[in-house]
């Protein structure tokens, strides 16, 4: 009778042992990724009041665009360089034509941008945009009054 115990407690050991290999085997081959919202509460607000805008004038609202997809390296000897310095960054919005023709790119700066690190990697980018001839907006605090301002021109 013990025997039999025993030969039951091995295969319970076992089965445990290859459950937990199972269990980790198939955590390897699982990604630690899951979806979340595009846009903050903050930024979506923003967006709706940008919609109406930019709507009335048949301009289209591309969010989260990456320099990269903006402007591209004119100094081809130091191409990676200046690459390096726009592959990773993104501006809030962009206002195109039907055509995606960029009109501007906008930047709805919070209180992160307070810092001296934000605040030189916004003038990095306020330089980058000037360089590739694109204006670069930035709006801190917005109504529908602030928003309607950002389209004057057009």
């Amino acid at each position: 009778m013990q025997e039999s115990w025993g030969l039951y407690l091995s295969i319970l050991v076992l089965f445990l042992v290859a459950i937990l290999f199972l269990i980790r085997y198939l955590q390897k081959k699982r990604y630690p990724y899951q979806a979340r919202s595009l846009l903050t509460k903050r930024e979506f607000k923003f967006y709706k009041l940008l919609q109406k805008e930019a709507a009335a004038r048949e301009m289209l609202i591309c969010p989260k665009v990456g320099l990269k997809d903006l402007m591209e390296v004119t100094d081809k000897k130091h191409y990676m360089k200046y690459f390096a310095k726009i592959s990773q960054k993104h501006v809030d919005f962009v206002l195109c034509d039907k055509e995606m023709q960029v009109y501007f790119a906008l930047e709805l700066d919070d209180r992160s941008h307070d810092t001296e690190k934000a605040k030189e990697k916004d003038v990095f980018k306020d330089r980058a945009f000037k360089a590739a001839g694109i204006p670069l907006k930035r709006i801190r605090e917005f109504d529908e009054e602030s928003v309607q301002e950002l389209f004057e021109e057009y």
